[in-house]
C-alpha cells in the first residue's frame, strides 16, 4: 500500500484518526484543527503581514484554507505530528486566532521543529510564546524529544523574539538557506534541549 492510500484509509476510518489533544493555558486553547476552522483560518491567513516572512503564500480564497486543513494538517495527523493545532481564547473555542505545532525533524535523533503563525491584531500580547510553551511541554513529554527547533527568516525578528521568550537558544544563521519568492533567504536557527535549565 503506498503512503498516500494509507493516509487515505487512515483519513477515511474514524477509530484509527488521530489528533493531538487539546491543550489549555491561562488564556487559551490549543486544540485540533478541524474542517469548519477554514474560514476562521482564512481571516488571518489571507492577510499579507501574516505570511511576510512564511514560507507558505497568503490564502486567497476561503478555498486555499480549506485546502491547507485537507491536504496539510489532516495527513500529519494521520502520522500523529501535532501540527498544526489551532489557536484560540477560552471564551471563544470556535474562533481560531493562529497555529502553533511541530513536526518530525528526525525521529531516531528525537528531535522536532516547530512553526506558527498569528492574526495580526493579536500580535504583541504574549498570546503566542503561551501557546507555544504549551505545545513544547506536551511534545518534550509525549514524544521523549532531546530537541525542538524552529527557523526564521532573519528580517523576522518579531519570531526570533518568541523564540528567545521560549527559552530557545539561538544556535547559528544558514546562510541563503532557503529560495523562495525569487530570492535567497537567510535563516536564524533557535532550539530548546531536553533537560536546559
Amino acid at each position: 500500500m503506498g503512503r498516500k492510500s494509507f493516509i487515505a484509509k487512515l483519513l477515511d476510518d474514524p477509530n484509527k484518526n488521530w489528533t493531538p489533544p487539546t491543550l489549555t493555558t491561562e488564556r487559551l486553547l490549543i486544540r485540533p484543527i478541524e474542517l469548519t476552522d477554514a474560514e476562521s483560518i482564512f481571516k488571518y491567513a489571507k492577510n499579507p503581514k501574516v505570511s511576510r516572512y512564511t514560507l507558505w503564500e497568503s490564502h486567497q480564497t476561503l478555498q486555499d484554507s480549506v485546502n491547507f486543513i485537507q491536504d496539510y494538517v489532516f495527513p500529519l495527523y494521520a502520522e500523529r505530528e501535532p501540527e498544526a493545532m489551532g489557536i484560540a481564547f477560552k471564551e471563544t473555542p470556535d474562533q481560531l486566532i493562529g497555529s502553533v505545532g511541530c513536526f518530525w525533524g528526525s525521529k531516531k535523533s528525537k528531535n522536532m521543529e516547530m512553526g506558527y503563525a498569528l492574526s495580526e491584531e493579536h500580535w504583541g500580547k504574549g498570546i503566542m510564546v503561551e501557546a507555544a510553551k504549551a505545545v513544547m511541554d506536551y511534545c518534550f513529554k509525549e514524544f521523549g524529544l532531546k530537541r525542538i527547533q524552529a527557523r526564521c527568516k532573519v528580517e523576522n525578528l518579531g519570531s526570533a523574539r518568541v523564540m528567545e521568550k521560549l527559552g530557545m537558544k539561538f544556535e547559528g544563521t544558514h546562510k541563503s538557506s532557503v529560495l523562495h519568492r525569487g530570492r535567497y533567504w537567510d535563516l536564524h536557527v533557535y532550539a530548546k534541549i531536553a533537560l536546559d535549565p
